[in-house]
């Protein structure tokens, strides 16, 4: 392999009462380019309120500030913690199709749609309703997020107005 292939794109997906959803095509590539397997490692993101997802060749580096200490805070053991024991891996078959692990699902409050992002190295999964809630994400993704929502004729409770 000459270079590793960053995650990019975007797409929304319906995740099934037991949890299945299908990986963007895209994102599939880019695993399978990485590490030429059909398993994603998927984790719970260090800070925000989603899942991230990368190949199993990819080793994250939990971010540390120069004190030793964690972005959310904690010490350089949770950071560790975090970036490596919050993860699963999940196969997928040639439709893309995965289980979200059950308890990271509920970690990242995974319900019956995922609004995958690329992230370069990683990727993210989200609710898409805590999204467009999060004043972490960036109003471009949202607007994303909500013309995803309306091409599929979807309507979310509770969440942002449409701008």
């Amino acid at each position: 392999m000459d270079q590793r292939g960053v995650f990019r794109g975007f797409a929304l997906q319906t995740v099934d009462a037991k949890g299945r959803v299908a990986i963007p095509h895209g994102l599939r590539t880019t695993i399978e380019r990485n590490s030429q397997v059909k398993t994603v490692v998927i984790a719970k993101h260090e800070i925000d309120q989603c899942l991230t997802g990368y190949d199993r060749d990819y080793t994250p580096t939990p971010a540390v500030d120069q004190d030793g200490r964690g972005l959310n805070g904690a010490n350089r053991y949770n950071a560790s913690r975090v970036a490596f024991g919050l993860t699963d891996d999940a196969n997928y078959d040639d439709s893309g199709r995965c289980v979200i692990p059950p308890m990271l699902r509920k970690l990242g409050k995974i319900e019956n749609l995922a609004f995958f992002l690329g992230a370069g190295d990683t990727f993210e999964i989200w609710n898409p309703k805590i999204a467009l809630e999060s004043p972490e994400v960036v109003e471009d993704v949202k607007a994303i997020i909500r013309f995803c929502l309306e091409e599929k004729g979807i309507t979310l409770e509770g969440a942002e107005a449409k701008a």
